[in-house]
């Protein structure tokens, strides 16, 4: 296992915890499927990880801290902070995974 799939399973990890935070379960149990992968040494887990951006209702559209109070919209407390953790660990899998698919091409 090289080095970019060390990083890549490490944030993947990181990403489920945020995820889980925010309830969302179907993006932390993707996560959590590319990464079981990649820790049995699967290449399958860099493409099924990346098939979950693009598109319509993919990953790259998931905003966390929404909530609906009463019917209404609104945010959770911290939502700013924990968007940006979300948004920067969501790029760099992209760009771990990307690389670790180039170099397999």
């Amino acid at each position: 296992m090289g080095p970019k799939t060390e990083q890549l399973i490490c944030v993947l990890d990181q990403l489920a915890v945020v995820l889980e935070s925010d309830g969302a379960t179907h993006w932390s149990q993707w996560m959590r499927k590319a990464r079981a992968h990649l820790l049995n040494a699967d290449y399958y887990g860099v493409e099924y990880l990346l098939s979950a951006y693009g598109g319509m209702g993919s990953f790259n559209d998931l905003i966390l801290g929404q909530s609906s109070v009463d019917g209404v919209f609104a945010w959770k407390p911290g939502y700013i902070e924990l968007n940006e953790k979300f948004d920067s660990l969501r790029g760099e899998a992209a760009t771990l995974a990307n690389a670790i698919k180039r170099a397999q091409d």
